[in-house]
C-alpha cells in the first residue's frame, strides 16, 4: 500500500510539474504574441490611409536601448508615410528618424520641445535618392514593434 501511495504521489508531482511548465510556456507565448508583426499589421495598417503599402520593418529588442536602421530609395514627386506601431506603452514609444543620403536628419516623429511622439511621419520627397530610417525606443526596457512604409504620388 505504501508503494502505491508513493507512485500516486509521484504521478501527481509529475502532473503538477507539466501543468506548471505548460502555464509558463503559455504565458511566454502570450507575451511573444504581443510582439507578432502580424498582430501589429492588423492593428496599424489602416493608419496608412490612402498611401500604398511598400514594406514593413520589424523591430524586436529584448535588451532595450539599441537602434536599428534600414535604407530605401525615395523618388522625387512622391510623398512617403512611415507608420509607427509599438506596444503603446507610455515612455516606451518607438522613435523614427529620417535621414538623407549624407545622414543629415530631415524629420522625426519625436518633437524634442514637447517630448511628444507621433504615430506616423509623412515626408514629401523633393530629391530622388537613398534615405535612411533609424528607429529606436525611449527608455531601456525590452520592446518590440514594426514600422510600415507607404507612398503616394503627388
Amino acid at each position: 500500500m505504501t508503494n502505491q501511495l508513493k507512485k500516486v504521489g509521484n504521478l501527481l508531482s509529475f502532473r503538477k510539474y507539466f501543468l506548471a511548465m505548460g502555464l509558463i510556456l503559455a504565458t511566454g507565448a502570450a507575451v511573444n504574441a504581443q510582439c507578432s508583426s502580424d498582430a501589429f499589421m492588423d492593428n496599424c495598417s489602416s493608419a496608412l490611409e490612402d498611401f500604398n503599402f511598400i514594406k514593413s520593418f520589424e523591430y524586436a529588442n529584448p535588451k532595450g536601448g539599441a537602434k536599428a536602421e534600414y535604407s530605401y530609395v525615395f523618388s522625387k514627386g512622391s510623398t512617403y508615410r512611415i507608420v509607427v506601431c509599438d506596444e503603446n506603452i507610455a515612455g516606451n514609444k518607438m522613435i523614427i528618424s529620417l535621414y538623407d543620403r549624407n545622414h543629415k536628419l530631415i524629420a522625426s516623429n519625436f518633437d524634442k520641445a514637447s517630448k511628444k511622439v507621433f504615430p506616423a511621419l509623412t515626408y514629401p520627397c523633393s530629391a530622388t535618392g537613398v534615405y535612411y530610417i533609424e528607429y529606436s525606443f525611449q527608455g531601456d526596457k525590452a520592446k518590440c514593434g514594426i514600422n510600415i512604409l507607404g507612398f503616394t504620388k503627388n
